[in-house]
């Protein structure tokens, strides 16, 4: 809600779900930063998207994949360009993920309980990353889309894990 104070708005501080900000940016890349209330980046990340997936021809590549025809996904994308959109699309999720963390860290003086550590999951995210660059580049399955998919959640997956091992 908007206050009027003193010829400024004053926004309500309010608790925000990680995983609600992670579940917006897995959407569409800004939508989780617009609903942690950071605006000015979740428009850069949302027209960021917009713009390597129109170059990239992505969601072409993603098309033919899932009609069968792998060889011209594989021919349509554009790699100079979608390799740029796995790094984009899982530092916006991690971004807004994190930002709900810190926000509600901010807000424990109010009754917020402080969480266990500020920054969660950055071996998933790094793995995802990592992951969707390599099995986008190196294609080794049917159509690079379903590497990007595969490899992308296997290293996550495996990043997760070491995260885990490492924090005990």
């Amino acid at each position: 809600m908007f206050y009027k104070n003193q010829q400024k708005f004053y926004q309500e501080p309010v608790y925000k779900s990680p995983y609600a900000a992670a579940l917006w940016s897995l959407c569409l890349p800004g939508f989780g930063q617009l609903y942690v209330r950071e605006y000015f980046i979740g428009i850069i990340l949302l027209g960021s998207e917009i713009v390597f997936n129109i170059l990239s021809k992505l969601n072409w590549s993603i098309y033919y994949s899932f009609t069968g025809k792998l060889q011209e996904s594989s021919e349509i994308v554009n790699m100079g360009w979608g390799l740029f959109y796995p790094s984009v699309y899982a530092f916006n999720i991690w971004h807004a993920y994190n930002t709900a963390k810190v926000m509600n860290a901010k807000l424990e003086a109010e009754g917020v309980p402080k969480p266990e550590k500020l920054a969660h999951n950055m071996g998933f995210f790094t793995g995802l990353v990592f992951g969707m660059f390599f099995g986008l580049h190196w294609a080794f399955l049917i159509s690079p889309v379903f590497s990007g998919i595969v490899l992308g959640f296997s290293l996550a997956i495996i990043g997760h894990l070491i995260e885990k091992c490492v924090s005990r």
